[in-house]
């Protein structure tokens, strides 16, 4: 199917016959400056036909040698050597990182072991009293761990009681 300009082109050009030509026409009566186009355009085309001459070269056996000179010198000079491109292409740093990537990974795995790994995914919390003392003599402090309810008690014995009420200075 042919748009509307190129339609309108051929009938210009009077290349549209039988019921294209008629169906156009009919799309053109609603367009009252279709004609003064096609007369426009008939105007220009012959305007061009007469004024528009291609100028005869006075030398051409000489323009034609220079062309040819051109050319030939054109062919002689090497190509250029292909300039090398930036090493960080982006394909090169997408491989980088995922190598990078991998080999955090190796260093994790071999690294960290594996038993400290199991009791990490265990256990949220891990809490290991090292040492436990006080300065005062009055109180002794001792810390115990229970392994199957996973806690860790510190019990401090000696210690006064401070009633809520009191405000701390």
């Amino acid at each position: 199917m042919k748009t509307f300009e190129e339609k309108f082109s051929a009938w210009i050009d009077g290349q549209l016959t039988g019921d294209e030509l008629a169906d156009f026409e009919r799309e053109l009566a609603t367009r009252p400056d279709a004609d003064a186009e096609k007369f426009a355009a008939h105007q220009l085309g012959d305007l061009l036909r007469e004024h528009v001459a291609t100028p005869r070269l006075a030398n051409a056996d000489f323009f034609n040698h220079q062309l040819m000179q051109r050319i030939a010198a054109d062919e002689a000079q090497p190509a250029p050597a292909p300039r090398r491109a930036f090493f960080w292409t982006l394909p090169r740093m997408a491989l980088a990182g995922a190598f990078c990537l991998l080999l955090s990974f190796a260093m994790y795995f071999v690294a960290v072991p594996k038993t400290q790994r199991q009791i990490e995914a265990r256990q949220e919390y891990v809490a290991k009293i090292l040492n436990a003392h006080s300065d005062d003599p009055a109180i002794s402090a001792t810390a115990f761990h229970d392994k199957q309810q996973n806690v860790t008690v510190l019990w401090l014995d000696g210690l006064d009681y401070i009633p809520d009420h009191q405000q701390v200075r």
